[in-house]
């Protein structure tokens, strides 16, 4: 009774918990207001995009996916400018180079001249030289971070070295700016983060003050995973999949900000643009106003979309989600005179967000009976005892013969005597046996266990996912009553979104979640201001 209270205890706690989340997301997003996102149409599919760079000079966007880079504005047509990949990272170079774009892939670095010619100018001839990562420009230098280490150049075709300057090795990240009339370079090379001054005298570069950074918390983390210089709140931050390591430009020591992520999350990149701080993660973009957090979702989509890179300026963000290519921007202010008193549109009865919690849990079978089932049948199986069935057959078969001679009447008799035995046998025997060991604690109570962790952090991962998709489509809904009655694409496109939405709940708790709001999502089809008063 004990077990099965602690356990009902612990789901209900791990239910407020994940609800608790999500009131304090919607509250924070509330409170400050978050991009508005639109889709960019490009030809290629959201979940094949791995790199972006924008040059704002010229108002270019350039995209990397599987199969090379396509370049254009956001608002028009892309063209297919290198069909070499994966892409991994790219960057304009700007100043003189007028708008040169260099492209970081599997298979050599790439400069993309604005005429149109398309030139390999990779730092090394082998495979791993021309294996390139990651990309930093500053001052007019650009660095390249590959599997044999990191180069440096001024005009992206000769590569050079510094003498002295970062260990060999594959380097998974760089940065570059100027500071005191040097070249501040900031690289993670074999897991290991490094910094160093670099001196140029005219083509040359000269290292110095080449240093290993030592972050305590870093080597459970794997290493950064990005780096960010001079950001809002800290001068050089590294990125680990679960926290931040800050450093302050007065002091060469580091602090750790433990990362408040979604089930499941690690973060891939940080990205300052348009007066916030993002995130980005496979489990949805994440916005923050300060290093420190609270870090919480953006906006819809990009707050429950898979985001692997993020590209933009002051005035907009561009990020490759599953779903497609995004931009984000301000929103417009509210127009002077129109009414922001505390009136808000009424949405129309629907499940509340327990009862598709408890609909998903039903439908997936990740509530609390299976487990204490499990547990239970564990705690007493070792009263059950080894039951042992066993039989056996046994077969016995002798024979004999014996010859002798007689004489009779003057005659000779050959006389044989021959014999038969056969025997045969059963047996059945059945023995039972207890390992009175297993009674006090059954070894298989270990699997238990860990299954349970499991199942704990599965369950949260489908509670976290149904949230955001349940107020997601109340927010589109919102917004789709608030609309003027016009049918307009707009009020279509919101249609859409919100049937979309359904959809995954209803995939999500089988179909349950259709068959509660069937007759409201016809009228929503039929009418944007369905159910509104």
């Amino acid at each position: 009774m004990r077990t099965r209270q602690r356990w009902e205890w612990r789901l209900a706690a791990s239910a407020l918990a994940a609800l608790a989340l999500a009131g304090q997301r919607m509250v924070h997003a509330a409170e400050t207001p978050a991009l508005a996102w639109r889709s960019v149409t490009a030809p290629v599919r959201g979940g094949e995009i791995s790199a972006l760079a924008f040059d704002a000079a010229s108002a270019t966007l350039a995209i990397g996916d599987v199969r090379g880079v396509l370049v254009g504005p956001p608002e028009g047509a892309f063209e297919r400018r290198l069909r070499r990949g994966p892409v991994r990272d790219l960057a304009f170079l700007g100043g003189a180079s007028g708008g040169s774009l260099l492209a970081a892939t599997a298979r050599g670095l790439f400069l993309l001249e604005p005429g149109g010619a398309v030139a390999e100018v990779s730092p090394g001839p082998g495979p791993a030289a021309r294996a390139a990562t990651r990309l930093a420009v500053a001052a007019g230098w650009v660095a390249v971070a590959t599997d044999d280490g990191v180069f440096f150049s001024r005009d992206a075709r000769r590569w050079q070295r510094p003498a002295t300057g970062f260990p060999a090795g594959a380097a998974t990240a760089v940065a570059l700016r100027e500071r005191d009339g040097a070249l501040e370079c900031w690289a993670v090379v074999a897991g290991e983060p490094w910094s160093a001054q670099l001196v140029a005298a005219g083509e040359e570069l000269t290292a110095r003050e080449i240093r290993r950074q030592t972050v305590s918390f870093g080597a459970a983390n794997g290493g950064p995973v990005d780096l960010v210089l001079a950001p809002a709140g800290a001068d050089v931050v590294m990125v680990y999949p679960t926290a931040l390591a800050l450093r302050d430009s007065r002091s060469d020591t580091w602090r750790s900000v433990r990362l408040e992520l979604p089930p499941g999350a690690e973060a891939l990149r940080l990205r300052a643009g348009a007066g916030h701080l993002f995130l980005a993660t496979l489990r949805g973009l994440l916005v923050a106003e300060a290093l420190e957090g609270p870090w919480r979702r953006a906006e819809p989509p990009a707050g429950s979309a898979a985001v692997r890179a993020l590209a933009g300026d002051a005035g907009v963000l561009f990020a490759a989600a599953d779903t497609g290519l995004l931009a984000g921007a301000e929103p417009a202010p509210r127009p002077a005179g129109v009414d922001t008193g505390e009136r808000r549109p009424e949405l129309p009865g629907e499940p509340s967000i327990e009862q598709v919690h408890r609909a998903a849990l039903v439908y997936s079978r990740l509530g609390p009976g299976r487990m204490e089932a499990l547990r239970r049948g564990v705690s007493k199986r070792g009263w059950l005892p080894v039951v042992a069935l066993h039989g056996g057959y046994a077969h016995d078969e002798s024979r004999g013969a014996q010859r002798d001679q007689t004489v009779s009447s003057g005659a000779i008799w050959h006389l044989e005597d021959r014999d038969r035995d056969h025997d045969q046998g059963y047996d059945v025997g059945l023995s039972v046996a207890w390992d009175l060991g297993d009674i006090a604690y059954h070894p298989e109570a270990i699997d238990v266990s860990r299954e349970a962790r499991e199942v704990i952090e599965l369950r949260d991962d489908v509670l976290d996912e149904i949230t955001q998709l349940y107020f997601e489509r109340r927010r589109v809904l919102a917004q789709l009553q608030a609309l003027p009655d016009t049918g307009d694409t707009e009020a279509l496109r919101l249609r859409l979104r919100a049937d979309e939405l359904a959809a995954g709940i209803d995939a999500w708790t089988g179909g349950w979640f259709g068959r509660q709001t069937r007759s409201f999502v016809a009228q929503t089809v039929s009418s944007p201001r369905a159910g509104g008063n």
